[in-house]
């Protein structure tokens, strides 16, 4: 399955000598970088870019999974905070270059793992999306949602090609949960110590977004990019054999609900109580799951405004989430074979919404808020057979492993992070969300180290 892997050593750049000049011009020209720039934090990270440029260079012709798409999956959580002017986001930025490293790196090692059904069946997806474009009743979001598709599904397919090492996914998970961690502190520095702006929002709404710069992030997104981190640290925390990394591991698992709790978002908590249902249902360590999930939702509910959110559910039609998926439904109704067309859901839900009835009038041009609904309008009932079908490869990638297994613990965490992601895909679409690909590229990376055997040189301790 998997060709001959030539190892390479990662930090063979540190015996370079040329290192220590380069280096030292770098961080010369860092500084200045820093200096002259008045955009906070952008220049900082240029800075610190410039600075590890060698080392980060040298690491990503030997590993390009540790870097830049080990840098990629801690930008994920920031995606539309951090942006460059006429380059777009950061995070998109990483994974334009991840892409180029990973493929590279293939191209020059000649060996490749040969990729399970999920891959063809995604292929398939995006593909249905962009033959959509013939006849979409919105060409200008087709062009950007297809766009979005293709270049999240071709990053997905090269990870999906190389033959990761157990190193190399635990490098990436490891991103990110530090990803995860940094963005819950972020946020809950901007959500517990609001803006004049976000004040003003605040007026006229319950839900304080996120807020850098003239760049926002909505504050379901940036729950549901926790959901992931959450999962992986999760597990390992109560797989931990050392009561220090036990004590670490609730420290981030509670930094992370907290996050969560000043977000307010109803989504997120479902999507974690699913995936703490799914652990009881796994994993051996029953009693620390059941002791965690009690102490977490003693916390959120600790949380006045996600307590009082929950409570009003039913009395708001789940924020008018209800009315806005019987429009989209009637709109499928029109629409049940091929679909309206890609990044058509809005147009399509205006021509039907005055024959709806709605409890709650939610306006014209309103988003899905629900992933089945969303793609089911625009690429019918075929785009939601292929949908369906690479979900369901995807979670049959991996194969079943006894609790003693080294992959044991990281395979749970991910089956339970994309379980979460599904559900939270039931009031937000996630299609084109990156951490929903970054947990299907998880997926391959754990399959590629299952076949490649990578495990049985490693010590055997739960991961």
């Amino acid at each position: 399955m998997i060709a001959r892997r030539l190892d390479a050593d990662p930090f063979a750049f540190l015996r370079t000598p040329l290192l220590v000049p380069v280096a030292i011009t770098c961080v010369g020209f860092a500084i200045a970088m820093f200096a002259a720039t008045s955009n906070y934090p952008m220049g900082l990270l240029v800075a610190i870019g410039i600075a590890l440029m060698p080392g980060l260079l040298a690491l990503s012709w030997t590993s390009p999974l540790i870097f830049p798409y080990g840098a990629y999956a801690m930008l994920v959580p920031f995606d539309l905070l951090l942006s460059i002017p006429q380059l777009g986001t950061v995070a998109r930025l990483c994974g334009a270059l991840s892409g180029v490293a990973l493929l590279f790196w293939l191209v020059r090692n000649r060996n490749i793992v040969v990729p399970g059904p999920a891959l063809g069946v995604w292929a398939a997806f995006i593909l249905w999306s962009g033959i959509s474009l013939t006849w979409t009743m919105d060409s200008t979001n087709a062009g950007r949602e297809v766009g979005t598709l293709a270049q999240l599904g071709f990053l997905y397919a090269i990870v999906s090609l190389v033959p990761a090492t157990l190193r190399d996914a635990r490098a990436v998970c490891v991103a990110v949960v530090l990803g995860g961690l940094a963005a819950a502190l972020f946020g809950i520095r901007e959500l517990a110590h609001p803006t004049v702006t976000q004040q003003l929002i605040n007026q006229v709404s319950d839900r304080i977004p996120l807020l850098m710069g003239n760049q926002r992030l909505d504050i379901n997104e940036f729950a549901d990019s926790l959901l992931l981190p959450m999962a992986l640290v999760t597990v390992y925390t109560v797989r931990a054999r050392k009561l220090a990394l036990k004590f670490c591991g609730i420290g981030g698992i509670c930094l992370l609900l907290y996050a969560m709790s000043l977000a307010a978002s109803r989504e997120a908590f479902v999507a974690v109580a699913l995936m703490f249902a799914y652990f009881l249902f796994v994993l051996p360590e029953r009693r620390q799951i059941g002791l965690v999930a009690v102490a977490l939702t003693a916390l959120a509910s600790a949380n006045g405004n996600l307590l009082h959110r929950f409570l009003s559910a039913s009395a708001s039609g789940g924020s008018g989430r209800l009315d806005i998926w019987s429009t989209g439904v009637a709109a499928f109704r029109e629409h049940w074979i091929f679909g309206a067309g890609s990044g058509s859901f809005a147009a399509a839900y205006d021509r039907v919404y005055l024959k709806v009835f709605q409890n709650y009038d939610m306006g014209w041009s309103r988003a899905a808020h629900n992933m089945l609904i969303q793609n089911g309008v625009e690429y019918g009932v075929i785009g939601l057979v292929l949908l369906a079908g690479a979900l369901i490869f995807t979670f049959r990638s991996l194969p079943k492993l006894g609790p003693d297994h080294p992959l044991f613990g990281m395979r749970a965490g991910l089956v339970g992070a994309l379980l979460g992601l599904c559900v939270a895909g039931f009031f937000v679409d996630l299609t084109t969300a990156k951490v929903f690909w970054l947990a299907l590229s998880l997926f391959a990376l754990l399959r590629a180290c299952v076949a490649n055997g990578e495990f049985a040189r490693e010590a055997t301790v739960p991961v």
